[in-house]
């Protein structure tokens, strides 16, 4: 690969991998400001959520962050964790995450939290769920301990640098690597103008005494 399109190919590789970089940084302030303000936000079918009340102790702690993967209500069971919109009273509205206890013949769902004594009050239908729960996430639960918006514009500032300290750094070392290849091409190019001039040297030499030969023997 010729030097100048080598060149070219790296700094759109650059570029590709800074746009990336932003990308993936601005999704994860994102995901987590959205986790922050009690919002659930979906990728792919997965939502992460975060555990606002103790209903599912131990098994969930509240401030804990649960991915979510939607599913056909068809395939719970009983002991399924879900997460759903709640129509029951003050909580209307908002989103519970409780185990199923029972499936109904009506393809209603009975649920409870591990903490809680009883039952919910409302049976949850399957218009109402979000999702099963799939795992904790750790990664998420501890992004969210950043949970004002001082820390989540810190955070977002130590990203951006980080991007930015990669590209450099990455630039850097392109710099770096061209400067080596330029200093070797450089040394290739002096060695093979030497060595045409070790060798116009011999011709000439050649020709001189060719020429002092043959003027000798003209003398003769």
């Amino acid at each position: 690969m010729k030097p100048k399109i080598k060149s070219k190919f790296s700094k759109i590789l650059n570029i590709i991998m800074l746009v990336l970089l932003l990308l993936s940084a601005g999704i994860l302030i994102f995901v987590t400001a959205c986790i922050v303000q009690k919002k659930p936000v979906v990728f792919f079918g997965r939502c992460v959520m975060q555990i606002v009340t103790g209903s599912m102790e131990p098994f969930l702690h509240v401030d804990d962050c649960a991915v979510v993967q939607q599913i056909n209500p068809a395939v719970l069971q009983p002991g399924d964790i879900i997460a759903y919109l709640s129509e029951d009273g003050q909580i209307a509205g908002l989103t519970v995450m409780h185990r199923i206890k029972e499936c109904l013949p009506d393809g209603n769902f009975i649920t409870q939290g591990d903490a809680n004594p009883v039952p919910d009050a409302l049976p949850v239908r399957p218009e109402q769920i979000q999702g099963k729960f799939i795992r904790k996430s750790r990664f998420f639960s501890w992004l969210t301990s950043f949970a004002n918006l001082r820390k989540v514009l810190l955070l977002l500032i130590m990203c951006m640098t980080s991007v930015m300290a990669f590209y450099e750094a990455r630039t850097v070392m392109q710099i770096s690597r061209d400067v080596r290849t330029e200093s070797k091409e450089a040394q290739e190019a002096l060695k093979e103008k030497l060595i045409r001039e070790a060798i116009e040297k011999e011709k000439l030499k050649l020709i001189q005494e060719n020429y002092q030969s043959d003027k000798e023997g003209d003398d003769k």
